[in-house]
């Protein structure tokens, strides 16, 4: 069956929910995955969902496949990604898959495979999956399901490494999403007296999906105001992302999350490899290399920063978007319930504030990820070479990285565009030293993409960012 090829994305599957994703098609998915897996002679695997409409019987569908090609399953129900990642250790499996689309909006949904502990598909592995499906190649079998809640035992193993002695005030919010679920309760069992926002499950998605999406946190950043939090967390729908806002109301972009983790590490680990995605701030590598850490910038996505940690031995990865991958003691998958309470217990052993703890690294002043629609078909092109031209000619001096997208920087600046792997859109960040210097690069990046017919700015995400 020829599938819309646009579904088989750079670390996993998404797509529009009745035009290219349908219940058939996840079948086939199931089937496909099922030869993959027994082709590795992995016989069973773990299967949890998000609270998508379409989640349930997607989730029904590729159980169904994944029997059919004689692969059995662990019907996890509603739940995280993480927890999911988790299910492949308490049963011993290498397989394990969440049927979410994680921040996309409430028409898309997908999958996230895994083939390893703590390690997603990504790339030839996907491709390798479409081939499997598209040539019918499938194993024939008589899988058998089982339902199984392990949240219980997930909790346990999470709680089991923190130890918090100040009774944290803190807001979630949830989004209304999956998250809400869980969340609100890991963090009371914790120690910490929450306050939730949009913890009630609504399909719907009515205040978003996106964590970084400005509006949520401007909602977040007035809740923690008018309750004098100390802190306030932002999750994505499948749980494996965060946000955060310290307890003025301001807001911290991930990449500065990323670096107090970083400080966490290297007070240990001397001259260990931090990992981070090429939409962070300058700040990063500057930190860490002040502090006799190794930075290695690498590809935005989950599951490329996942196999970079493998390989390289790294003790941290993390990104802009809010995944964050501990190593030093936990499995190297994001988990944001980790990451929140691993800051949480950073700052008790600092014995500051967030604000505080931010504000001496804090040296350039830097958008948030905009993300600008353009189509799947033509994204990459015109990153690779419209936008390129445009970057390399402004900035002449600049160093020029092609790992993934195009990103220039100099000793004061730094620019981004790349195709996002995961939705039909662009993701742009930029930075400057100065106020000035953000401002010229700002209205320098605005003439470039106002220049490109093919951005919808009606479908938008932070472009507030870009106006004059």
């Amino acid at each position: 069956m020829q599938l819309s090829p646009y579904i088989f994305r750079g670390y996993d599957i998404r797509g529009i929910v009745d035009q290219e994703l349908t219940e058939e098609v996840i079948y086939l998915i199931g089937r496909g995955f099922a030869t993959f897996l027994t082709e590795r002679r992995i016989r069973l695997c773990p299967v949890g969902r998000d609270n998508r409409r379409s989640s349930l019987a997607f989730s029904r569908s590729f159980i169904r496949g994944l029997n059919d090609g004689g692969v059995d399953t662990i019907d996890l129900g509603l739940s995280l990604s993480q927890i999911v990642y988790f299910s492949s250790y308490h049963f011993l499996t290498k397989a394990c898959a969440m049927i979410t689309a994680s921040h996309n909006s409430k028409e898309y949904n997908g999958l996230k495979l895994g083939i390893g502990y703590s390690k997603t598909m990504s790339g030839t592995e996907i491709q390798e999956l479409r081939q499997i499906i598209e040539s019918e190649r499938f194993s024939i079998g008589y899988g058998q399901n089982r339902t199984v809640d392990i949240y219980s035992y997930y909790k346990k193993h999470l709680l089991g490494y923190f130890h918090l002695h100040k009774k944290w005030r803190i807001v979630v919010d949830t989004l209304n999403t999956s998250s809400g679920r869980f969340f609100p309760q890991i963090f009371r069992k914790a120690g910490c007296r929450v306050i939730t926002q949009n913890e009630r499950l609504n399909s719907n998605f009515p205040n978003g999906t996106d964590p970084t999406d400005i509006n949520v946190l401007n909602g977040l950043s007035k809740k923690v105001l008018r309750t004098k939090a100390d802190l306030g967390f932002a999750f994505d729908a499948d749980g494996d992302r965060m946000a955060v806002v310290d307890e003025t109301g301001k807001l911290h972009w991930m990449d500065i999350i990323v670096t107090l983790f970083a400080i966490d590490i290297l007070e240990n680990i001397p001259g260990a490899t931090i990992i981070y995605n090429n939409l962070c701030s300058k700040s990063v590598p500057e930190t860490i290399k002040k502090l006799g850490g190794n930075p290695l910038m690498w590809k935005t996505g989950h599951s490329f920063i996942k196999s970079k940690i493998l390989e390289t031995g790294a003790m941290l990865g993390g990104e802009l978007s809010g995944h964050i991958f501990f190593m030093d003691n936990f499995f190297g998958h994001d988990d944001a319930a980790f990451a929140c309470l691993r800051l949480l217990s950073f700052l008790e052993k600092q014995g500051e504030t967030l604000s505080e703890e931010t504000s001496s690294f804090e040296n350039y002043l830097s958008s948030p990820e905009i993300k600008l629609g353009v189509p799947d078909q033509i994204k990459f092109d015109l990153v690779a070479n419209k936008l390129r031209h445009e970057l390399v000619t402004h900035w002449p001096d600049a160093k020029v990285n092609d790992l993934d997208g195009v990103r220039v920087d100099t000793k004061d600046m730094m620019t981004v565009i790349r195709a996002s792997q995961n939705g039909p859109y662009l993701t742009v960040r930029f930075e400057g030293r100065s106020e000035k210097l953000y401002n010229e690069i700002k209205d320098k990046l605005r003439q470039i993409l106002e220049g490109c017919p093919e951005i919808n700015w009606a479908n938008n995400i932070n472009a507030y960012v870009l106006k004059k």
